[in-house]
Parts: C-alpha cells; sequence; structure tokens
C-alpha cells in the first residue's frame, strides 16, 4: 500500500497537574500509570453503568501532562464526564485547539520517526491498530509532510474500513456496552485497579458473554451504509473492498472480527 497523508479532524483535551496520571488512572478503562513519556495507548471513558462516553488515545506528553484526543464533537463529553468525580483531584482538564496529520501506509512509521518535535512537525503516535503502517503527527500545529502524496476523504475512510478501525458515531453509538466496539482487546486492561464502568466490562470477559450486537469485517460485495446483508446484519461502514458490519448476536459468526491484521 503506498504512503500517503491526510489531516484528520481530531477534538483533544488536555489533563495537566500533579494528580493526572493517578486521577485518568482511576478514570480510564486502560493502563494509565506507568507510560512512559511520549507513548500512547487507546482506552474507553465509561459512565458509571458502564456504557460508553468515548474512545480516547491517551498520550503521555510529559510527566504530569496527558492529552486524549477523540473523535470530532466529542469533547465536550469527555470534559463533562472527568469532571464529574474530580474532587480534590490536582489537574486541571481543557480543550486543546491541536492538529492531526495521518500517515498510512508501507514505511509510515520508518517516515515519520525523524519527525518529532513538536510544534513544527509534530509528535508521533500510534494510529488504529498500531504497526508499522499507520502513525499519526500531533501537535500545536502540524506541518504537512513533504514527499507524501496527500489523499481525499473518501480514499481515507477507504484505508480505515480496510484496516478494520471502527469509529464511535459511525459503526456504534455512543451509549452502547464496550463490547460493542471492537476495542476491548486494545482498551480496556482487565488486570488494573478500578474505575467507573468496570463492573459491566469485568462481568461480561468473566463470563464470556456475547454482546447484543458486534462489529464484523466482510468482504465488500458492492454494499453501502444502511444495507442488510442477512436479516440482523447491517452495513455501517464500507470502502477498500471491505464492510463494517452490526451484526446481532445470533448472527454473529458472520465475517472476521475487528482486529490488527
Amino acid at each position: 500500500m503506498g504512503l500517503h497523508q491526510f489531516r484528520l479532524a481530531r477534538d483533544f483535551v488536555c489533563v495537566q497537574g500533579d494528580d493526572a496520571e493517578s486521577y485518568l488512572q482511576s478514570q480510564l478503562s486502560n493502563q494509565i500509570a506507568g507510560m512512559p513519556v511520549r507513548t500512547s495507548r487507546n482506552s474507553l471513558l465509561l459512565d458509571p453503568t458502564g456504557k460508553v462516553v468515548a474512545v480516547v488515545r491517551v498520550t503521555r506528553f510529559e510527566d504530569t501532562v496527558f492529552l486524549l484526543d477523540t473523535e470530532v464533537g466529542f469533547a465536550g463529553a469527555v470534559i463533562a464526564r472527568l469532571n464529574r468525580f474530580r474532587i480534590r483531584v490536582k489537574a486541571d482538564i481543557e480543550a486543546l485547539d491541536w492538529q492531526c496529520v495521518a500517515l498510512r501506509g508501507d514505511g509510515a512509521r520508518e517516515f515519520a520517526s525523524p519527525l518529532g518535535g513538536v510544534p513544527t512537525d509534530g509528535l508521533v503516535v500510534d494510529a488504529w491498530w498500531g504497526g508499522d503502517t499507520a502513525v499519526d503527527l500531533i501537535g500545536a500545529s502540524v506541518a504537512d509532510v513533504d514527499g507524501i502524496d496527500a489523499c481525499d476523504t473518501e480514499a481515507f475512510d477507504a484505508m480505515r474500513v480496510a484496516a478494520g478501525w471502527p469509529l464511535a458515531g459511525v459503526d456504534f453509538a455512543p451509549g452502547c456496552i464496550p463490547a460493542e466496539t471492537g476495542l476491548v482487546a486494545v482498551a480496556v486492561s482487565f488486570s488494573k485497579g478500578c474505575y467507573p464502568g468496570q463492573e459491566l466490562v469485568e462481568r461480561m470477559d468473566s463470563r464470556a458473554v456475547t454482546a447484543p450486537h458486534t462489529l464484523r469485517l466482510v468482504d465488500d460485495a458492492n454494499f453501502r451504509v444502511g444495507d442488510v446483508v442477512v436479516e440482523g446484519v447491517t452495513v455501517t461502514s464500507v470502502g477498500g473492498g471491505k464492510a463494517i458490519v452490526r451484526a446481532k448476536r445470533d448472527v454473529a459468526d458472520i465475517g472476521v472480527a475487528l482486529g490488527p491484521a
């Protein structure tokens, strides 16, 4: 796959202060404590009943500074949810006007490795399922990358679907349960301490309960978004010769589970 760049709109939230690490550890589904500086990982932000508020990528920018980025339109919900339990916590939470340039294709990580400075070229962070073909440059001001062709929205979304990466608000709705996002494997730690919503996640995992709906990746036979493949299976995204579908529990064996290739 040829290497391309795309200026990707994202919402950014900064959590900064002496208690930033411990507070995020207590609120997010993934392991935050001990993250090395300038590394990132995905996590779910849940309400106390276990429903999904947002999927966030957490980047430890400095020792006491964490950046959470998410789909456009979710920053307000993330800030409101984090502030809900912020009592006697030494951490400020605010939205940031940051930028993101996505690099996708063979050699993306190798090409991006020298571009680690902020704000000129951006901080390099893992994207989608990780690996060497999907990284993002994030920063207060990220320049376009010389020598890499830009792609349009349709082409970028086709790459996303072909990679099997789901989007909140497109493939699953806010307020669904974590197991319906297809992201539990990369966004949940089952060995960390407590966090709001953990009971539902742990109970479903320990009992091997299949979610009412799951996301699956199928070959695209000229599907369109909204098409019903078979009864109980609806197309949510198409592109790159693939389709992401939302399948009811009794037809959850269609296609393959979302995950790294």
